[in-house]
């Protein structure tokens, strides 16, 4: 049996299984994924906060159940039992009582004893509205995932009607449909004063060459006139041919900083680059292979996604096809799925094995005093403006030896959000720590890191990561 880590991730909330591919060997495969059929940790993180959930599979049937009642509960507006169980050892949901907006999570750990499982004092963190849903979409990339536990499924059902909210008078509940019937009404004496439109004629069928995507027949041109040059975008690269692809493909990066590191940049790329959001009618899911630069070399839609659907997305745009084919590169892959709501999730293909890093880091205590008071003032200096945001922005910064900003990451949503109303896209110097775009991602040289947090009242705070 070979022990797999998954890794399901959202700006605010990060969702890991790790666990056992199937005993038998049997299991279907994936486009190589194997399955991970029994899961020994379950990790859960929000950003921003302490401490990590932490479980094995009981914790999870209870996380995904109660998150996803609970979810259903704050939606609907009618209480949902299974989201408020409290029995030892599990997750339950509960409302703050002075702020709406605030959810209060309960995690009733266990530890063993002697050989005997016993309850730890219940553990309460209060989510955003944010961190919810991004949890909820988490354990939902989860349960799409066909290769990672298959037998997993929630158990919620339609709650009871016992718990409906009391009746609306019959009035209230008739006068929507009595002003509907007016307003069908009038509508219908409008449509007979317009005028019947002109009779429009069906066009013409589309040969299956086009359809196909083959070179239609090419036309024979007219004496004395030009012909027209097509040109190809050059935004968008050619697509690679299976051959192509085979020989770039020496082999897979498996180091769990490397593959953080490009799923981050690749976060971003997508992130800033899908603008038409709204387009995205259904879930699209792709498998992306990306160099070690972070570079996208090829795509391609898994799971009932269609092949022109790739153009409501930004990935046809970020293709790069290298210049040089025979050159073999390895790559890492990851799953890419563009949400109907506008929600961006990349997760590691393969899912990784190991735990991540940030890289060489700065250990000497002076060093980093030193470094956190140059940082303090280097951002305070190119701080300027009055924030528009309302709640705090913290970022993750690595700081070379000599003072050089050389990465930064959002820690929170707002972060993402508002991360241009802040210094740091300009005072970063990724060359100063060996980070080259097209090249290499992950520094390589030590780096500091610290948290810098920009408050609404423009309070800048800086401390050791």
């Amino acid at each position: 049996m070979t022990t797999i880590r998954r890794q399901y991730s959202l700006p605010n909330c990060t969702l890991v299984i790790e666990g056992l591919s199937d005993p038998t060997g049997q299991a279907a495969m994936d486009y190589g994924r194997p399955v991970l059929s029994t899961a020994f940790n379950v990790e859960c993180a929000f950003m921003g906060i302490e401490p990590h959930l932490s479980g094995g599979r009981e914790f999870l049937d209870s996380l995904a159940n109660a998150a996803s009642a609970y979810a259903q509960e704050f939606l609907s507006g009618i209480r949902h039992p299974s989201a408020h169980q409290t029995e030892a050892g599990i997750i339950s949901f509960s409302k703050t009582d002075n702020n709406s907006h605030l959810h209060r999570l309960i995690w009733h750990p266990t530890a063993e004893k002697n050989g005997v499982q016993v309850s730890s004092e219940p553990v309460e963190m209060d989510l955003t509205t944010v961190q919810l849903f991004d949890l909820v979409e988490a354990i939902d990339q989860l349960l799409a995932d066909r290769q990672t536990l298959p037998d997993l499924r929630l158990t919620i059902a339609p709650v009871s009607r016992r718990y409906r909210q009391a009746d609306v008078p019959i009035a209230r509940r008739a006068a929507p449909a009595i002003l509907g019937i007016t307003s069908l009404a009038a509508a219908g004496v409008l449509f007979f004063l317009l005028p019947i439109p002109k009779r429009i004629e069906e066009p013409r069928p589309v040969q299956k060459e086009q359809v196909e995507g083959q070179a239609s027949p090419t036309p024979t041109p007219t004496p004395g006139a030009s012909p027209t040059p097509t040109e190809t975008p050059s935004t968008a690269a050619s697509p690679l041919t299976p051959e192509q692809l085979e020989a770039l493909q020496a082999s897979q990066i498996t180091d769990p900083t490397t593959v953080e590191y490009i799923e981050r940049n690749l976060r971003r790329k997508l992130d800033e680059a899908w603008q038409e959001r709204d387009r995205v009618q259904n879930r699209l899911q792709y498998r992306v292979a990306v160099t070690k630069g972070g570079s996208i070399i090829d795509f391609k839609p898994v799971e009932g996604t269609s092949e022109g659907a790739a153009e409501l997305t930004p990935l046809p745009q970020l293709r790069y096809t290298p210049t040089d084919l025979g050159k073999q590169e390895s790559i890492a892959e990851y799953r890419v799925v563009f949400t109907r709501n506008s929600v961006l999730q990349v997760s590691p293909w393969l899912g990784t094995r190991g735990k991540a890093t940030y890289g060489p880091q700065i250990e000497d205590s002076a060093t980093l005093e030193r470094l956190q008071k140059d940082t303090y003032e280097k951002i305070r200096k190119a701080w300027s403006g009055v924030p528009s945001y309302s709640r705090p922005l913290e970022f993750r910064v690595g700081v070379t030896e000599d003072g050089a900003i050389a990465d930064y990451e959002p820690q929170n949503q707002s972060a993402y959000d508002y991360v241009k109303e802040t210094p740091l896209p300009s005072l970063i110097e990724p060359a100063a720590a060996g980070i080259e775009e097209g090249k290499n991602l992950v520094p390589d040289k030590p780096l500091g890191q610290f948290k810098v947090v920009f408050k609404p009242s423009g309070v800048l705070e800086v401390s050791t990561f």
